[in-house]
């Protein structure tokens, strides 16, 4: 059992699908914490002092491509030491509108012209979740706890880093209304 340390990166966890509101209830309970699903690349941040690192879902350091990223954590995040689970999204410059997954694809194998690809595929980070904190693992910390967490040590700038849409609910019409907001 090794202990968990901002740096090493640790194998995400992932949502599970259901079919209905009703058996998402099921399998979690209620109430219910219904969140927006991003159409861009997870990204598990690390913090250690003034040292960031991002990793993919398979857990491939892709902080290099990311400098924009960086900046943004460094300039929003506090804290000595954390790991964020986030989703970066594209966007297009002139209109705002969100972009689909494939239109950032190619920041991640970039190894050249980052800068400029950074600047032509901005991305906005949509953090949803916090498992590690100044020395302490959240895993087991109830999720109201670790988004209030992030509540608080995360200053929201549209386009750059935001908190993940959610709400908490135990009604069946209100996650349904909560869905449909999701899918426009």
């Amino acid at each position: 059992n090794v202990e968990m340390k901002a740096g090493i990166p640790i194998q995400a966890m992932l949502a599970l699908k259901a079919d209905t509101v009703e058996d998402a209830f099921e399998t979690v309970g209620k109430p219910a914490a219904v969140e927006f699903k991003y159409d861009g690349f997870r990204c598990q941040i690390h913090k250690v002092d003034d040292k960031i690192k991002i990793f993919t879902r398979r857990l491939e350091d892709v902080t290099n491509q990311f400098p924009d990223v960086v900046e943004f954590i460094k300039k929003n995040v506090k804290g000595r030491s954390f790991i964020i689970d986030s989703e970066a999204v594209g966007y297009d410059k002139r209109t705002g509108k969100y972009l689909p997954f494939q239109n950032i694809s190619q920041r991640i194998k970039r190894k050249y012209d980052i800068g400029r690809t950074a600047n032509e595929f901005p991305v906005e980070l949509n953090v949803f979740d916090i498992i590690y904190y100044d020395g302490k693992s959240l895993m087991n910390a109830e999720f109201e706890k670790r988004r209030k967490l992030l509540e608080k040590i995360i200053k929201q700038e549209p386009k750059k880093i935001v908190l993940s849409k959610s709400i908490i609910v135990s009604d069946k019409k209100q996650a349904e209304k909560f869905y449909e907001e999701a899918l426009k």
